[in-house]
């Protein structure tokens, strides 16, 4: 095809096409080859991580999701490897300063958490990169502290319900119908952290939440550890409604044929995963890419489909729980980089009225 680029000639009318315009018109028969950047920022940062060769990433997500995401890298973005650690973000955060202040080397590019508060020593410290390019080229609306995160997935905290004990109709509306004195005497299951009232704290205010959970205790919940074993709890019928546990751990359990189900009430409890680059990381160009990838369409398609999880709210939303959000449209309680300190602070307020229960 080359040859007969170089030796055809076009006449068009009395206009010999020649030149220059015979190589522009080959040019254009042959897509830009991945990793030559061109005009293009996005194919200048592939070009930068495929140099680098290899991307280092710390954090809870299954291995299943990243060894998935290595196969779609390899067809369309060939020549970056995926190191994955897996572990829960607190011990990692901990290693990872600790390392900085012992002038060590980094050894990681990527840290990731399932929710944006465990990852605040690393923002208090100022160990992460800021990247401008995850909002402007890969077009991502999940980005958070100051262009240094970008979101993976989000954790919805509605009110759950089992469909066998409680019908669509007769489910609680709002977190005050958990009030309700037919949901007393161990009807009702609450994940023991606190999480969705701490965050219906930022919005109501301390006071209003607290007393909120006061009632909710009066009703004499079983309190449980881990929005698992809370759905678990749900999904048996051991409880009529749960509160603690994910959207998208129902959707997975009614995909499985259990009978739960979730209320979109408003104000609705959103926590964020999100995926931040270290300032010392060893591979930054592959590292900003790769979770530019991570964060857009064809990473999200991954995650969804190996995990249920997703980016739930805004512009990249997919899934199960983003239909139903979209539906109901309830006001959004989201975590960010400027409400995590408050979640906290509310939540150990709370978790006294807990300890006080017991």
């Amino acid at each position: 095809m080359r040859k007969i680029c170089r030796r055809r000639k076009f006449v068009i009318g009395r206009t010999l096409i020649t030149g220059l315009s015979i190589v522009m018109m080959c040019a254009a028969a042959y897509p830009q080859e991945k990793g030559k950047p061109g005009n293009d920022p996005v194919a200048q940062l592939y070009a930068g991580a495929r140099k680098e060769g290899v991307v280092v990433i710390w954090g809870p997500t299954d291995a299943v999701i990243y060894q998935r995401a290595q196969a779609a890298l390899d067809k369309q973005y060939p020549g970056i490897k995926i190191e994955h650690f897996e572990s829960i973000p607190e011990p990692l955060v901990q290693r990872i300063i600790a390392e900085s202040q012992a002038g060590k080397p980094a050894a990681v590019d990527i840290i990731q958490s399932g929710s944006l508060r465990a990852l605040r020593p690393l923002i208090d410290r100022d160990m992460l990169s800021a990247y401008p390019g995850w909002e402007k080229d890969f077009g991502l609306d999940a980005v958070y502290a100051g262009q240094r995160f970008v979101g993976a997935y989000n954790l919805t905290l509605p009110i759950a319900y089992n469909t066998k004990m409680v019908s669509a109709q007769e489910a609680p509306k709002s977190w005050e119908d958990l009030a309700d004195a037919k949901w007393k005497g161990r009807k009702l299951i609450i994940e023991a952290r606190l999480v969705p009232f701490a965050m219906l704290g930022t919005e109501w205010g301390k006071g209003k939440a607290t007393e909120l959970v006061k009632k909710v205790l009066a009703q004499q919940p079983i309190i449980a550890q881990g929005g698992t074993t809370v759905a678990k709890a749900l999904a048996g019928g051991q409880v009529h409604i749960a509160v603690g546990t994910y959207a998208y751990t129902i959707e997975g359990l009614k995909k499985q044929g259990a009978p739960v189900d979730w209320v979109a009430v408003s104000p609705l409890p959103v926590l964020n995963s999100a995926v931040g680059v270290l300032k010392t990381a060893p591979h930054p160009n592959a590292a900003r890419f790769f979770a530019g990838w991570l964060g857009g369409a064809e990473g999200q398609k991954i995650r969804y489909s190996t995990s249920g999880q997703a980016i739930e709210v805004g512009k990249n939303a997919i899934g199960a729980v983003a239909e139903r959000i979209k539906t109901h449209q309830p006001a959004i309680i989201l975590e960010t980089e400027k409400t995590f300190a408050t979640i906290l602070e509310i939540q150990r307020e709370l978790g006294k009225l807990l300890g006080a229960l017991r």
